[in-house]
């Protein structure tokens, strides 16, 4: 077999040569390449911009062609740091928000495996973020150096701050600008200067804080019903929760694994509360499997059932410890319509609590009076195998009145057939 004449380089230039030669697409006027880019989405147009260096920048002027008129509903801008050098989606971000009064914006700094990936930081105007319409703000990845694009931002009732690294300072006034906020997600990273997180919010509804870097927290939110604890990197004695509605016999947040608490609340028996729904459609990014869970609710309030329902449906297979605290309601039960089923009725069709798919290895029962709600709720637990070993039960009181009424339900309780042979049921 005859040599090629050809020496290595020589071969690999000739075939360099040979590809682009036939690349004729990128040999065509800019004029023509958006207008065949033009007719991909936006989302597939972008991606084109890895092709090559000659269609980086191509598909910012698709939208020439693409013409939205009217105002949006939601947008998420995903993006590499290089495409942001030249103003490109600081323009859009304004264009979207003041523009086409965007209610739902999200940025993602997309982190590419191909490419370096410096931290992008986020400089925008004053009050960039303050606009009545827009209702819900995402950010993810960012490093923030000052809070000027927060400035009187009183339209946000949603916040996701998620992979966020600035001074505690900087957060403090970013949450202070932000101050009818009503659901928070805080996964930051104090990465100058260590100090004091605080969070005042009389409006806060759910909050989730997963905080490293940081020496010290305290929350003070009068109206707060759920709180998700991710990874607080402090000392537990520095972690302050002055949430009135979150009263438990234990402060998870001082474990070393993930908690919820959650005071179920249902005022208007029609609606759920906007906390309840954002846990319930992003279960899986605050409920974690090990981790533990305080839940307190009134069984007397078919509503509230009915969402506890959906929480413990929500939970993942496997947990630590589950705590269900009955609260007691001092007013007299309401009169049923035909619409509001009565308690009997409710519990006797829907059967809560059936076929949920979780086991806890620890199931605590607070406030335990021995009603038939509070037995026919622990009697499912146990049959089906939602107590992995134990379960405890703290009375809410030993009068002489209930003593042998509790003492009987427990009692009654350990005579059910066990879902896990080795399960014990105790009285604390």
């Amino acid at each position: 077999m005859e040599r090629s004449p050809l020496t290595s380089d020589a071969q690999k230039k000739s075939i360099v040569d040979a590809i682009n030669t036939d690349d004729r697409i990128s040999k065509l006027p800019n004029d023509l390449l958006v207008k065949i880019l033009s007719r991909l989405s936006l989302k597939e147009a972008m991606r084109t911009s890895v092709l090559s260096n000659r269609c980086v920048h191509v598909w910012k002027d698709v939208s020439r062609y693409k013409r939205h008129h009217g105002h949006l509903e939601k947008c998420t801008i995903i993006y590499y740091p290089y495409q942001c050098e030249d103003g490109m989606v600081e323009a859009w971000i304004r264009s979207l928000i003041h523009v086409k009064h965007i209610k739902h914006l999200t940025l993602k700094n997309f982190i590419c495996p191909f490419r370096p990936n410096p931290t992008i930081t986020l400089d925008l105007p004053p009050e960039s973020f303050s606009h009545p319409c827009l209702d819900s703000l995402t950010l993810s990845r960012y490093n923030i150096e000052t809070s000027h694009a927060f400035d009187n931002c009183w339209n946000i009732k949603k916040l996701e701050l998620t992979g966020i690294s600035a001074g505690v300072g900087v957060f403090n006034v970013v949450l202070v600008s932000c101050p009818s906020l009503e659901v928070l997600v805080v996964d930051i990273n104090c990465h100058k200067g260590r100090g004091l997180l605080k969070i005042e919010n009389p409006n806060l509804k759910f909050l989730y804080l997963s905080c490293y870097n940081i020496d010290a927290i305290e929350v003070s939110s009068p109206n707060l019903d759920i709180l998700t604890i991710g990874n607080l990197l402090c000392e537990k004695e520095k972690v302050v929760i002055a949430s009135p509605r979150l009263q438990f016999y234990r402060n998870y947040w001082t474990t070393l694994y993930a908690h919820t608490s959650y005071s179920i609340s249902c005022p208007d028996q029609e609606k759920k509360s906007i906390g309840h729904e954002f846990l319930m459609r992003r279960s899986r990014d605050f409920l974690s499997e090990f981790a533990s869970m305080s839940v307190s609710v009134d069984l007397a309030n078919t509503k509230e059932v009915e969402m506890l329902h959906e929480i413990l449906a929500a939970c993942p297979r496997e947990m630590e410890e589950l705590e269900i605290l009955f609260k007691k309601s001092n007013s007299p039960r309401k009169v049923e319509t035909s619409i509001a089923r009565t308690q009997k009725q409710f519990w006797e069709e829907t059967k809560p609590f059936s076929h949920a798919n979780f086991s806890a290895y620890t199931v605590r029962l607070s406030n335990f009076s021995g009603s038939k709600e509070e037995f026919t709720l622990a009697s499912r637990l146990i049959t089906q195998g939602m107590v992995g070993k134990t379960m405890l039960i703290k009375p809410l009181s030993f009068s002489p009145s209930n003593k042998l009424e509790i003492e009987g339900a427990v009692a009654n309780l350990n005579e059910l057939p066990k879902g896990h042979r080795e399960l014990d049921i105790v009285m604390v």
